[in-house]
């Protein structure tokens, strides 16, 4: 059993997690963003207290944050989503709890979950790309997960592709986000919109990355554009990392990835055509297995990976 904390913008969860990677007991508190950073410590500490109770022989507990963290993974240095900068979680933590805290970014325990129990399941080397508003990322290399110097090795969605047309939210223009999330799928057809495009979305106005693979599914010009876009410039990020780390799989989870094999296999042709070594160093690309429950029980798993 493990105890696996999953903290998101709009609600913290938290679960009790077997050697199989099953949640057996599960909890959920909103987040309180909004109130500061001591009222989340104090919601944070009052769930685990209630999950130890209900698993009193756990030593530890793994944290799941939106954001980035020192080198050694005591600090919380970035999370815009929380407005939290330079936070000491886990000594702060630690000094209401009788557990160790363990930290580690959002995408990297859904990596991690994925390989330990999903789709990445005995490869020893395998990356994660978590689409959704961004552009989330996990790298393990030789059954160890990569953090770097400073905690932003895994920062996938900031990899500078080319020039945009509009900037990222860390500021950055380029960054492989503005290309290949459900933000960048959207924008990129409101633009065409505004610019005269014809499609099937104009009926609709408001749409959202669901609405947009619908239409592209339908035939419709201008979404097909757009998601063949979104999966070169994810071809030309799984080619890069590729031929930097050489990886057997990569895992494509978030909420894109309910686009399924329509997205998949586009991605699996963009990344072959620009591989330095396509004929050996192919690697296999494939869709996440875990959900909405990935982040938890990765952080259940911290210690499979170290």
């Amino acid at each position: 059993m493990g105890i696996g904390i999953d903290i998101g913008g709009t609600a913290i969860k938290g679960g009790i997690v077997d050697h199989l990677g099953v949640i057996q007991k599960e909890r959920m508190v909103i987040t309180q963003s909004q109130l500061g950073y001591d009222q989340v410590l104090n919601d944070l500490v009052l769930l685990i207290k209630e999950l130890q109770q209900l698993s009193p022989t756990e030593t530890a507990v793994g944290i799941g944050i939106p954001g980035i963290l020192s080198g050694a993974g005591e600090t919380v240095v970035s999370c815009p989503n929380l407005n939290w900068q330079n936070r000491p979680l886990k000594q702060d933590l630690e000094r209401e709890l009788t557990l160790e805290v363990l930290l580690v970014n959002d995408a990297t325990a859904a990596c991690i979950a994925e390989a330990a129990f999903g789709s990445t399941r005995g490869r020893s080397s395998s990356v994660m790309l978590t689409l959704g508003t961004g552009v989330g990322g996990g790298v393990i290399i030789n059954d160890r997960v990569i953090s770097g110097a400073h905690g932003v090795a895994s920062e996938v969605g900031h990899m500078i592709m080319e020039e945009n047309f509009y900037n990222c939210n860390c500021g950055k223009n380029g960054c492989l986000e503005t290309f290949a999330s459900a933000t960048a799928l959207i924008r990129y057809c409101q633009k065409q919109l505004a610019e005269g495009v014809e499609s099937d979305l104009q009926a609709d106005g408001d749409f959202d990355a669901r609405r947009i693979f619908e239409a592209a599914k339908a035939g419709d010009s201008l979404a097909l554009t757009a998601v063949n876009r979104l999966a070169r410039y994810l071809g030309w990020a799984i080619a890069n990392i590729s031929d930097l780390v050489d990886p057997e799989i990569f895992c494509i989870g978030g909420g894109l990835s309910e686009a399924g094999d329509f997205l998949l296999e586009r991605i699996r042709a963009e990344t072959k055509c620009r591989l330095t070594y396509p004929r050996f160093a192919m690697p296999e690309i494939v869709l996440a297995t875990f959900r909405n429950e990935a982040g938890m029980i990765g952080a259940a798993n911290l210690g499979r990976f170290n």
